[in-house]
């Protein structure tokens, strides 16, 4: 599972899989005694047609001669906004596989999130399996592959592999491919899992401004500027209403991309909660059980005690309960990544003004935060399947129409997308996405130049999404009209794609990737109680229920409750990496 290795086998010479190829070349068969030379020169010149027609087919995008019809599961989009005529099992999207690829996609079946591993593995378990599975579980992959259950897709994924699909992988540098290349073969296909969705910090500019303060970089600078939003009241809420840091009610500390968690905090630190890590001997540990921790939860207990943040958090247990503070204008900053900001913000106060900085910064001056997982859910092909490159195929289409590549079909699907429907829904591989791992400053390098400069600029990568998203940045930047319906999406192109995007990749940034990412063999028995414990950790030490010093005490439960069985089963995984 090296990446050289992986590199190595993904640029091997096409193989065309002699029991999965579906344009057959047609043979006629003449009597060769009664063979005339004219006969001949059509046999051959029909016999050429033929390979021509199954060189076609075996291409990215080629057109099988004949039907082709293939099952997926899928899992069920919970707010898909359909409209009359577009369902899941009935759409454009599926029309136009149909008719540019000859392949008729049925949905096998469709669960909840919650229920969508549980239901796949009974799919396993009786071994009736769909064509194509989308599959939420590292682990239930991992036992499909060792069960010799999926498609090689190492030749395939060469061949049928389109343009667009090998750019966007070629950007991850094989991380992504690296945990699905067993044993030299590739099993399956990871959506983007992209990169830069880490928390920075947010903060209501306006108020800065107002009080005449500079964006924070440091921690002491932070607590300063949450101290004077609190005492000062830029925003007008009234005596005691202002809340400094809004923090999540349930969660603060969760891990990548937790909006309203406090996981900065402890990054400035060089500690990373909810994660496993490595230490100089190679040794795996759980990040949130580190000595380090207990200085990052004395700040955040400090910062309660003082007001900074927001003395209610703990009661905001309700759906957008912390969202609807932010968007009402009681809190002057919150952590979050690049799309942290509501329209909701705009509509409440259309003159707000927000800003962005990389803090706190740890000690060296460096914006300590964590990769993503190399992969996310994934999509594989049943071994059973006649026709496993049918995968690759539908998803090539999917996303030349979705990014503007095959333009007449995004002029089909784009109306209906613009009504609210859900691409989930109608896509058959769901929410598997393609896109670049470094999409997000890419994206934000173009805006900054059209909104500044007036020019688009752009490379052979951009998108007709990426031109959209970089318009509506600019028409917010000129001044749209707050009645206009369109104004609350062009504030948060402006603020994510232009503000909050071109921090992501500045000098301060120190990425670092944690040891492993994925569950183990005991993680469904164990993890629930393991996480609970820790979950109520944080509130109860935050808000001063119980006193720093029993974070000793959790660790030790943590070990005993489970934590030392994972940690030895994740050393055994990454040893094998």
């Amino acid at each position: 599972m090296k990446l050289k290795r992986i590199a190595a086998l993904l640029l091997v010479p096409c193989v065309i899989l002699g029991g999965c190829q579906s344009a057959a070349v047609s043979d006629e068969t003449e009597n060769a005694d009664n063979r005339q030379a004219e006969e001949t020169e059509t046999g051959t010149q029909q016999d050429g047609e033929g390979q021509a027609e199954a060189d076609s087919a075996a291409s990215p995008k080629g057109r099988y001669e004949e039907p082709v019809e293939v099952s997926i599961s899928k899992v069920m989009v919970t707010n898909p906004h359909l409209i009359e005529g577009q369902s899941p099992s009935d759409n454009v999207v599926l029309d136009l596989i149909k008719e540019d690829l000859n392949i008729d996609v049925k949905i096998a079946w469709e669960a909840e999130s919650s229920e969508y591993n549980n239901k796949l593995s009974l799919n396993i378990a009786s071994g009736d399996l769909p064509d194509i599975m989308y599959i939420t579980n590292y682990l239930t992959f991992r036992e499909m592959a060792d069960n010799d259950m999926l498609a090689d897709l190492t030749d395939i994924y060469e061949t049928y592999a389109g343009d667009y699909m090998k750019q966007t992988y070629a950007t991850f540098g094989g991380r992504n491919l690296e945990p699905l290349t067993i044993d030299g073969k590739l099993y399956a296909l990871s959506t983007a899992n992209i990169g830069y969705g880490h928390n920075i910090l947010w903060l209501r500019k306006d108020w800065l401004d107002k009080l005449g303060l500079e964006v924070p970089s440091t921690m002491e600078e932070l607590k300063h500027v949450l101290r004077e939003f609190v005492e000062k009241d830029p925003g007008g809420n009234g005596p005691g209403n202002t809340i400094g840091l809004a923090i999540h009610a349930t969660k603060p500390v969760a891990g990548y991309g937790n909006k309203f968690g406090v996981e900065p905090i402890f990054h400035s630190l060089g500690v990373y909660p909810t994660q496993w890590m490595k230490d100089d001997a190679g040794n795996v540990y759980y990040g949130s059980i580190a000595p380090e921790m207990k200085e990052g939860l004395e700040i955040l207990h400090d910062m309660y005690e003082e007001g900074l943040i927001d003395r209610q958090f703990v009661t905001r247990v309700g759906s957008g309960e912390t969202d609807a503070i932010v968007d009402s204008g009681l809190a002057g900053a919150w952590f979050a990544p690049w799309w942290g900001q509501s329209g909701d913000s705009y509509i409440n106060n259309p003159d707000i003004e927000l800003t962005v900085s990389n803090a706190p910064l740890d000690g060296e001056g460096k914006f300590n935060h964590l990769l993503p997982s190399p992969t996310a859910d994934l999509v594989a092909v049943s071994k059973d399947c006649p026709n496993p490159e049918a995968l690759l195929k539908i998803i090539n289409e999917e996303y030349d129409i979705y990014r503007g590549i095959d333009a007449e079909g995004m002029a089909k699907v784009q109306p209906i997308f613009d009504q609210g429907v859900s691409r989930e829904a109608l896509f058959p591989t769901g929410g598997f996405n393609l896109d670049y791992y470094d999409v997000v400053p890419k994206l934000g390098k173009l805006c900054k130049n059209l909104v500044e400069t007036g020019v688009m600029g752009g490379d052979e990568t951009t998108t007709e999404y990426d031109r959209w998203k970089a318009e509506g940045a600019k028409r917010y930047a000129d001044g749209i009209d707050p009645s206009d319906p369109n104004a609350p999406n062009t504030f948060r192109d402006y603020y994510g794609r232009y503000v909050g995007s071109n921090i992501l990749d500045t000098p301060e940034n120190n990425p670092v990737d944690a040891a492993y990412y994925y569950t183990t063999e005991s993680s469904d028995r164990l993890k629930p109680t393991l996480d609970k414990l820790e979950e109520q950790m944080y509130l109860q030490i935050i808000t001063g229920e119980k006193p720093l010093e029993y974070f000793d005490e959790f660790v030790e439960q943590w070990k005993k409750l489970g934590g030392d069985v994972l940690t030895q089963e994740v050393q055994v995984m990454v040893d094998g990496q």
